[in-house]
């Protein structure tokens, strides 16, 4: 499967997915399709955000914070979907 949004559409059938992040991730979490708890997505996707246009140490710092846990849930996110 190439996504989260494809398996929520071919799969799932669901026939409206948003075109933004947190509300897949809302979506993913009630069809039990995250390997971790949504707010965790969540987190990752408002880090992201958050330094789209803000190049701050501080903002890097916070967003890099996040990242040993992001590679262990997308890893887990790949695998489950690749089945």
């Amino acid at each position: 499967m190439e996504s989260v949004e494809a398996l929520l559409v071919e799969v799932l059938g669901i026939p409206e997915v948003p075109n933004s992040p947190k509300p897949i991730f809302r979506l993913a979490a009630e069809n039990n399709l995250l390997p971790s708890a949504v707010e965790r997505w969540l987190d990752y996707a408002e880090a992201r955000t958050h330094t789209t246009h803000d190049y701050s140490g501080e903002k890097a710092k916070a967003c890099l914070s996040l990242m040993g846990d992001f590679i262990r849930d997308a890893t887990a996110l790949y695998q489950s979907l690749s089945k």
